[in-house]
């Protein structure tokens, strides 16, 4: 009877093993399975077709989600501008996988919902701390830096939002830094635009004899430049006034792979702009050039794709008004198309919006060396504009 009983027992036991590890099959069969539709989904999503990685995605979400899956669907809702569907997946990464490594970059998510659709910088501030006091080592942290720097900028407090961005520039491998980059330099110009004393300028005191010209020769500063700084009449300047002259050192780098141009300051960054590219490798080669001449009102253009000749200062021209030319055939001007930015395009060489070559050419003077660096990379995430 002992030995039956004893007999039934193992039985049960080794019945309850044998439903422990096929269940524990089953459940790891489902894992892999939702593993596989994520990285299809994945491959979706590089290929923009996010309806498609969307059903994938869905459907992992809907067998109980593992956390990579929810991140890629609330990351591709916020990217598509539907942000009441992306905030309820990073409210599940954030209640069922909250010690997932996903979780510091949901936190990013959801302090930019804070800070740019409900319009609460407190909140989102308080999200972004927290980041840095809980994951101060990952690349979460680094967003959060730069996202409290846009609440700082907007709020108007430029030295907090200097001091974050600084912090941040230290990172060179941050892939937060090219976006901090492009706050730091709207800091950096309008500190130099500014009529106030600054560490990187000096006061003059006009004297009788001075001119915009002499000026302009005497601390190698071009004379738009000290015009719009101190609200100059460039044909009466005033005896006896203190104005601001700038100390510049400019030098220009052009990167293709990334389409930017980066202005520095006594090699130290000032002000960097998106920008286009022309499509063809050898319109735009590498190499160190400096600037030959600069054109106010642009230069005579001939448009091959609309068989359309175009004189200087003509306010339809495709390059824009104001032309900083590099050498023969190659410059730096602006565009009548603004959606050729961050593209590579057909028509021009190196094109910035409008209001950036207006900036761009009262900060240069005839000789500033320019670098021009990295290939043409013509894939459908670099952006291609016929």
């Amino acid at each position: 009877m002992k030995r039956a009983i004893f007999l039934l027992v193992v039985l049960a036991v080794v019945a309850v093993i044998l439903a422990g590890g096929s269940a524990f099959m089953m459940q790891y069969r489902k894992i892999e399975d939702m593993k596989r539709l994520a990285a299809q989904a994945e491959e979706k999503l590089q290929l923009k077709a996010y309806d498609d990685a969307i059903q994938l995605l869905r459907r992992v979400d809907a067998e109980g989600g593992i956390p990579r899956a929810t991140y890629l669907l609330g990351k591709t809702y916020y990217t598509l501008g539907r942000v009441d569907e992306a905030m309820a997946c990073f409210k599940r990464i954030e209640t069922r996988h909250p010690n997932s490594g996903y979780l510091p970059d949901t936190l990013v998510y959801m302090g930019r919902h804070a800070f740019e659709v409900r319009a609460r910088p407190s909140e989102a501030q308080e999200i972004f701390l927290r980041i840095l006091k809980e994951f101060p080592e990952t690349e979460a942290a680094d967003f959060a830096l730069y996202h409290l720097a846009r609440i700082s900028y907007e709020a108007g407090d430029l030295e907090q939002a200097r001091r974050n961005l600084t912090e941040l520039m230290k990172r060179p491998e941050s892939a937060a830094r090219d976006d901090a980059e492009f706050i730091l330099g709207e800091i950096n110009m309008r500190e130099l635009r500014s009529p106030e004393q600054t560490a990187n300028a000096e006061m003059y005191t006009i004297k009788r004899g001075d001119s915009i010209w002499k000026l302009e020769r005497q601390f190698k500063v071009p004379g738009d430049l000290i015009v719009g700084i101190n609200r100059l009449n460039p044909n009466a300047l005033t005896v006896g006034q203190q104005i601001k002259i700038p100390r510049l050192d400019i030098s220009l780098v052009v990167d293709k792979s990334r389409r930017t141009l980066t202005v520095r300051n006594q090699n130290a960054f000032l002000k960097k702009y998106r920008i286009g590219v022309n499509r063809d490798e050898n319109m735009v080669r590498t190499g160190d050039l400096r600037v030959a001449a600069k054109f106010p009102k642009g230069i005579d253009y001939f448009d091959p794709d609309t068989n359309t000749n175009y004189k200087a200062g003509d306010p339809n021209h495709p390059l824009g008004l104001q032309y900083i030319q590099l050498r023969r055939d190659l410059g730096i001007h602006g565009t009548n198309d603004p959606a050729v930015i961050g593209t590579y395009m057909s028509r021009g060489t190196i094109a910035l919006e409008n209001q950036d070559i207006e900036e761009l050419y009262g900060l240069v003077s005839v000789g500033t060396p320019v670098t021009i660096r990295g290939k043409v990379v013509l894939e459908a995430s670099a952006g291609i504009k016929p």
